[in-house]
């Protein structure tokens, strides 16, 4: 459950969204690049509660805000066009954009120096950026798809359990999650990204299934699944602004 709200504090208002959690014990408060702030609360905590704690941490806050203003990110905006740099496998690739008669859609894929998305010809001109971006991005899905399922195959074998049930799906704050029916739930957006961290998540979230919090019972399953995690998580911790579709 998620709700919207604000203080006034520090001569500015801060804006947060409350995302309640049924699974979470303590409270935390995340700023983020795009000058978001979220608050994650245990569910129940009441919204006088959630106020004072932002107020009693607005100066923190606020300092976050002021910096990541200042050093604001480049625009990860895509136009989908050719020439267009991609990330792949933590790699940049040029992407190749080829009019082609006879097909009915448009179509993407990988050669190993490019990412080629071969365009039904003749299409209107402001038509052609929506069809790559839909062939683009049904690419990372797919590719996610294969590379989730094999981790988790390998993961599940060791954990001792069935294969999860799993989506790759275009997620704008997280990389991913594990349900209460365990479901997990992956954004493709880290075939982006070097494989490490994309085994990482997955990693990750196949352990919410044995331990549903981030306890350090949680943590110590992460470690025996995937020593050295801990230089994965900080480099998508630090990378992931770049990793958007």
């Amino acid at each position: 459950m998620r709700k919207n709200d604000s203080i006034k504090a520090c001569g500015r208002t801060i804006n947060y969204e409350i995302v309640y959690s049924k699974k979470r014990r303590k409270a935390a408060i995340v700023v983020r690049p795009d000058l978001s702030v979220e608050f994650r609360a245990p569910h129940g905590l009441s919204r006088e509660a959630i106020r004072e704690m932002v107020q009693k941490k607005a100066v923190w806050v606020r300092e976050k805000l002021d910096w990541f203003e200042a050093n604001r990110l480049p625009c990860q905006d895509k136009e989908y066009t050719d020439g267009e740099k991609f990330l792949y496998l933590g790699k940049e690739y040029p992407l190749k954009v080829l009019p082609v008669e006879g097909i009915k859609k448009a179509f993407a894929s990988f050669s190993g120096s490019e990412i080629t998305v071969l365009l039904p010809e003749p299409v209107p001109e402001e038509l052609k950026p929506s069809l790559v971006k839909k062939a683009v991005w049904n690419f990372y899905s797919e590719c996610a798809e294969k590379e989730v399922e094999k981790f988790l195959k390998a993961y599940a074998e060791i954990l001792n359990i069935d294969i999860p049930a799993f989506k790759v799906k275009h997620q704008k704050k997280r990389w991913g999650s594990c349900s209460a029916d365990n479901v997990l739930r992956i954004n493709f957006q880290l075939m982006m990204a070097p494989p490490e961290q994309l085994e990482y998540v997955v990693v990750h979230e196949i352990c919410h299934i044995k331990e549903k919090n981030h306890s350090v019972k949680f943590w110590d399953l992460v470690g025996e699944l995937m020593p050295g995690y801990q230089a994965h998580r900080k480099s998508l911790k630090k990378d992931g602004w770049r990793y958007v579709l």
